[in-house]
């Protein structure tokens, strides 16, 4: 597991969630913050939210993790996503969670977890989860024209899963955002998906177990960034 570069631990629930926590919710959260000790480190954000307080429409414990990438000149970086479990009853559904309403969203399949068993097993194979996901490889792919940063996208290097992306119409080359959607390559009301676009430029390491990336032979690896303005969404 990863090595705790912290005193801190997660999943420690303050005195007003405790006192609307089930035994089984303060069980469960006591475990996962042990099981979890060797995992702490600077720039990953623990989220505990009791099943009577939360807005996730299931009747569940809630317990996530998240972290952004900072390094980008901007002040407050750029999230990249949310991930955790609900436990309930004896087993956990795991994967990418809504970042408001903290919801089971579907989306980035290799992030699902289903288990069922004790809450010390539950915890232990919550613990597991947390780390793996925390090991993989994410980077940055840029896209360029006339050396201006037009669109990027963080993504799973192992899987090519995206987790945010950016595409600014205005820098863009001539044409391209109408043949990409044209194309199919869109979510909702015009948000053009990067995972269409021809192969990107240049891509920068984030975190992780770069080993594990599996980046196009094509695309240079820059170690810095220039600008990359525009809105950042999934």
């Amino acid at each position: 597991m990863i090595s705790a570069m912290t005193d801190r631990k997660w999943f420690i629930p303050d005195p007003e969630e405790s006192a609307d926590m089930t035994a089984q919710e303060l069980a469960f959260a006591a475990a996962l913050s042990e099981a979890t000790a060797g995992l702490v480190t600077p720039g990953v954000s623990d989220l505990l939210i009791p099943a009577a307080e939360g807005d996730h429409g299931d009747d569940t414990l809630v317990a996530s993790l998240s972290f952004s990438d900072r390094d980008t000149g901007k002040k407050y970086g750029v999230g990249l996503i949310d991930f955790g479990v609900h436990f309930c009853a004896g087993s956990v559904k795991g994967g990418r969670l809504h970042n408001q309403l903290y919801s089971l969203t579907g989306a980035t399949p290799s992030l699902a977890l289903e288990a069922s068993g004790t809450i010390d097993e539950l915890a232990d194979q919550t613990a597991r989860w947390f780390d793996a996901v925390l090991r993989r490889p994410i980077v940055l792919y840029v896209w360029l024209n006339d050396g201006y940063a037009y669109a990027a996208r963080y993504a799973f290097a192992d899987t090519s899963e995206t987790l945010a992306q950016l595409y600014n119409r205005g820098i863009a080359p001539k044409g391209q955002y109408e043949q990409v959607i044209a194309a199919g390559h869109v979510h909702g009301r015009g948000w053009l998906q990067t995972a269409g676009l021809p192969t990107p430029d240049v891509y920068v390491p984030i975190r992780g177990d770069l080993a594990a990336a599996r980046v196009p032979a094509a695309v240079v690896r820059a170690e810095q960034r220039g600008p990359i303005d525009g809105s950042w969404y999934e």
